[in-house]
């Protein structure tokens, strides 16, 4: 990236102008491209993330460029192992290494007086640099060990006390110098403990009071709790923060009021299964539903789609088992496309989200289905790479109703369709929402808003194929987006660590796979007077047997009837999984077609469908329920994001929002604009006005 000195402060920029981030790729660019850019900004910055990790020594270099001796004995450990060079300040050195924290680490260790110090980081971090290489390190290896030992000697106890008694300082009334300092004395955790602390030191907060009876607001209680997060690496993402202090208050067990003099249990260890916002049980039970690994024997799909499954991965550098399984049921579903229906009228059109980290092989399927689409004749099946705006849609689906769009970073297109200031981007998810239901008719799609320039859509058979880093994607997603119906409609399958690399077989297309290909894209699904109709009004109508339609029949009825007392965003997202199981099956039966008899939907097909889309369904709310939370800190957001939608794109002075929203303090306000700012989504400007300068906001619209 690159980075600008705004005010005393290191900004990242991605190369488009825009802010960037130590930890989305997607704002990372090469080094050869930010150099054509590093004279319009300060210079040049790096994200740290896996493989490596960075230690900064702050204040070790003197006026005239003495190494301390404390530092010294760090570079010397690392001599061979790093890369190290002088920081912009020119008092500091940085070394990157490749190497990971050993758990429970801490990030910062003091070594003495004023801003001497050792800061250490793996992930969620920028550094500026300079490229003014110290005493000739200028390579990088393997520094694991030499890691391990600087880090016990900084932390030897890093791991965190499961347990702890803390008494509060008397202070009379004075309830915020008396949290202060309880926080002052809590630990600090490693990821994974982080939820749990958070949660018990909310609950304690919460149940301090004053002689009074007074006790802490919402907004100091959220200060005290963000003071001790940001000592813990990496810390908890201020959405989910927030939603664990308000469940200290509301979900936790009942503490006993601390008065002046009282005792708070540092309860590390409290048990926090339920507090995710869903309580019902199988087959909505996505809320006490733990993770699992993608179940293998869901690959083993008879006929194309295994082949293409076992393709992908014998031909993969880094082998994605689901990324494999959702880029074979895209090509499916395009192939079958206005060929066949179920006898509920169900087509084979599937929306399907792939997300694997960056760097990690998730364009592989992509680019197979490319290569597959235009070996077997029929590159016109290819749609745009990237969605510009609803009416491009709407045009690409009436040259070609049967289309298949692969989108990369499918996450800023989600993030796009929230702005209501961009009507094109804002009704790209009206659009495909309407594109799904309508490929058993003819859609009369308003593209322009012109009711001379309406199209005419022939059963549309539109396939998304989405790829994004895990965290880029649910990272943006809201609320609406999960209750509006197009994340429901999907099916999302995700790979979230890197794998192992893999010796890639290089071979040709399989001939099994072109011909299968071939067989479907020549089938006509009637003879006589209808054998040329190819525009999707009479595909086959696939035969079921008697279990299979019993066994999607009463998963059907079961989610009906369990939906019923579900919250909004399971609801939501259930509501869909029994339409896709349907698809499912229906293309898992297709899948073994050669060229002769179109085989039944049976048991099998049926059950592999309900099992599969379960399994993604359960992880969907498991994933979104971590993300997508109802805390104050959300509805601020949305609050200050409404007021600047309401002004179209103009600029809006800080105190016209501050009027609009009087409902907040002040800090709230300031940390809803920080984060904004921090994630792009606003743009800020002062202007002068006599003798002060006026901050002014708008949302970004491009």
């Amino acid at each position: 990236m690159l980075w600008l000195n705004e005010q005393g402060t290191k900004i990242p920029y991605r190369t488009g102008g825009t802010r960037g981030s130590s930890t989305d790729p997607t704002a990372w660019t090469t080094f050869e491209s930010v150099c054509r850019q590093a004279e319009l900004y300060t210079g040049i910055a790096i994200a740290i993330t896996h493989p490596y990790t960075g230690v900064d020594l702050d204040g070790c270099l003197d006026g005239d460029g003495e190494l301390s001796p404390w530092a010294a004995a760090i570079v010397e450990e690392f001599r061979g192992l790093a890369y190290c060079e002088v920081s912009p300040s020119g008092t500091g050195l940085k070394l990157i290494t490749r190497a990971r924290k050993p758990d429970g680490a801490k990030c910062v260790a003091k070594m003495g007086e004023g801003k001497c110090q050792v800061e250490i980081y793996d992930k969620g971090r920028f550094w500026a640099m300079t490229g003014r290489v110290w005493s000739g390190m200028d390579s990088i290896s393997d520094g694991s060990e030499a890691l391990r030992r600087l880090c016990e000697r900084l932390w030897p106890a890093a791991s965190p006390m499961p347990m702890q008694t803390i008494e509060i300082s008397s202070g009379g009334s004075c309830i915020r110098a008396r949290a202060a300092d309880y926080i002052a004395r809590c630990q600090n955790v490693a990821e994974g403990g982080r939820n749990q602390a958070a949660f018990s030191i909310a609950g304690n907060l919460w149940a301090i009071v004053g002689d009074g009876g007074e006790r802490l607001t919402h907004a100091e209680l959220s200060d005290l709790v963000r003071t001790w997060n940001a000592g813990n690496f990496p810390p908890l993402p201020e959405d989910e923060l927030q939603r664990v202090i308000l469940n200290g208050r509301d979900r936790g067990t009942p503490r006993g009021d601390k008065r002046p003099g009282s005792q708070v249990i540092q309860d590390y260890c409290v048990d926090i299964a339920g507090l995710l916002n869903c309580t019902t049980e199988e087959p909505a039970a996505a809320a006490t539903w733990k993770p699992e690994p993608f179940p293998k024997e869901l690959l083993k799909v008879p006929g194309l789609i295994g082949e293409l499954v076992n393709h992908n991965l014998t031909t993969a550098l880094y082998p994605l088992p689901e990324l494999a399984m959702a880029g074979a049921l895209a090509l499916m579903s395009t192939v079958t496309g206005q060929k066949i229906a179920d006898r509920f009228r169900s087509r084979p059109n599937l929306y399907l989200i792939a997300l694997a980290p960056s760097g990690g092989g998730k364009d592989h399927s992509r680019r197979l289905n490319r290569e597959i689409l235009r070996a077997a004749g029929s590159p016109q099946l290819l749609g745009p790479e990237r969605i510009g705006s609803h009416a491009g849609i709407i045009t690409q689906m009436e040259a070609e109703p049967v289309t298949l769009f692969q989108i990369d970073e499918i996450g800023h297109m989600v993030a796009a369709m929230q702005y209501r200031t961009a009507p094109h981007l804002f009704q790209i998810s009206s659009v495909l929402m309407q594109l799904y239901s309508s490929s058993d008719c003819v859609w009369m799609a308003d593209a322009l808003g012109d009711r001379l320039k309406v199209k005419r859509l022939h059963y549309p058979n539109c396939v998304l194929y989405g790829s994004s880093v895990p965290d880029g994607f649910w990272g943006r997603l809201s609320r609406e987006n999960l209750t509006g119906g197009l994340i429901g409609r999907c099916l999302i399958f995700e790979q979230p660590d890197y794998v192992p690399m893999a010796k890639p077989e290089h071979k040709d297309l399989p001939d099994e796979i072109i011909q299968r290909v071939n067989a479907w894209r020549e089938f006509k699904s009637h003879s006589g007077d209808l054998a040329g109709v190819l525009d999707g009004s009479h595909p086959y109508v696939m035969k079921w047997t008697a279990d299979a339609e019993d066994r999607l029949f009463q998963h059907a009825k079961e989610i009906a009837d369990r939906r019923m007392s579900e919250e909004p965003i399971p609801a939501a997202i259930w509501s869909r999984t029994a339409e896709k199981s349907n698809k499912l099956a229906m293309l898992f039966a297709a899948s073994r077609y050669d060229g002769g008899h179109v085989p039944d939907i049976t048991l099998d097909d049926a059950d592999l469908a309900v099992r599969l889309c379960n399994y993604l369904t359960r992880r969907m709310i498991w994933r979104a329920t971590e993300h997508v939370a109802e805390t104050q800190f959300a509805r601020d957001l949305v609050a200050v994001q409404r007021v600047l939608e309401s002004q179209r794109g103009q600029w809006v002075a800080l105190s016209s929002i501050s009027k609009q929203t009087r409902s907040m303090e002040p800090k709230q306000r300031k940390a809803v604009l920080t984060q904004l700012l921090t994630e792009g989504t606003v743009q800020f400007q002062e202007v002068p006005t006599g003798g002060r300068t006026a901050q002014q906001f708008r949302l970004r619209t491009s």
